[in-house]
């Protein structure tokens, strides 16, 4: 194949602006906010199931503490009424008047105990109940977090296609000043290894970093300056220059 060394000299800014597009693709698909949005997803989920979790233990709690209310309004509304009657003296059976004594003591006891139980149900449901408004805070603020971070992430993203965009069109210029049978071997050489050419600098092939052997130095010393030549090590087109050590 032959080309003008020209237009082999076109070849390097095509190859260099594939470099770039390169590392702007990778810098898109390796934003650092992408990384830290799946470990925020996972925080996030994690903390909502234990914002629920909470929520369904404070409600557990408030319902605890709704029966024994509702156990200890029946049971003052009859001691009341008992003490009433013992005091109104209007019992004359001793047997009756000994049964509803007993019966107020018991319910006392009862009482006692409900109310026992009652603050330490209504200590449960503030703990319960700051422990679920401790967690939905948190899951408040990671939110806001995970926005900024999402920000950012678009932010990058945009910069990143801006980039890859303005790569993109400069590229599309530098290939059309390269021969098209030239230019189809490049690209089937880069897309096949990721780099299409590079220069012969000093007898080494800038692609490779292999240095060229002496039998080849040769050979390409005497080809024309409008063969294209190509290293012997990663068959990639080695593109002639002053400084190549010929």
């Amino acid at each position: 194949m032959k080309a003008a060394p020209q237009e082999q000299w076109r070849l390097l800014d095509v190859a260099e602006t594939d470099r770039q597009l390169a590392q702007a693709t990778h810098r898109r698909a390796n934003l650092p906010e992408l990384a830290e949005l799946k470990d925020l997803a996972v925080q996030r989920r994690e903390l909502a199931e234990e914002v629920v979790k909470l929520a369904t233990e404070a409600s557990d709690v408030a319902e605890e503490e709704a029966r024994i209310e509702h156990d200890l309004e029946p049971a003052r509304a009859r001691l009341t009424r008992n003490e009433a009657t013992v005091e109104a003296g209007t019992l004359s059976d001793h047997k009756a008047l000994k049964s509803l004594t007993e019966e107020i003591e018991h319910l006392k006891r009862r009482i006692s105990d409900l109310e026992d139980s009652q603050l330490e149900v209504m200590q449960k449901r503030e703990d319960a109940d700051k422990a679920h408004a401790d967690a939905d805070r948190h899951r408040l603020e990671l939110d806001d977090h995970i926005r900024t971070v999402l920000a950012a992430r678009d932010a990058g993203l945009a910069e990143a296609d801006r980039d890859i965009a303005q790569l993109t069109e400069q590229r599309r210029a530098q290939a059309a000043g390269v021969p098209a049978d030239l230019l189809k071997l490049y690209d089937m050489l880069h897309e096949k290894t990721g780099i299409g050419a590079g220069k012969l600098h000093r007898g080494v092939c800038e692609s490779c970093g292999l240095t060229v052997n002496a039998a080849q130095m040769r050979e390409i010393a005497a080809a024309g300056d409008d063969e294209v030549v190509r290293c012997e090590e990663c068959d990639r087109i080695l593109v002639r220059t002053a400084e190549s050590g010929l």
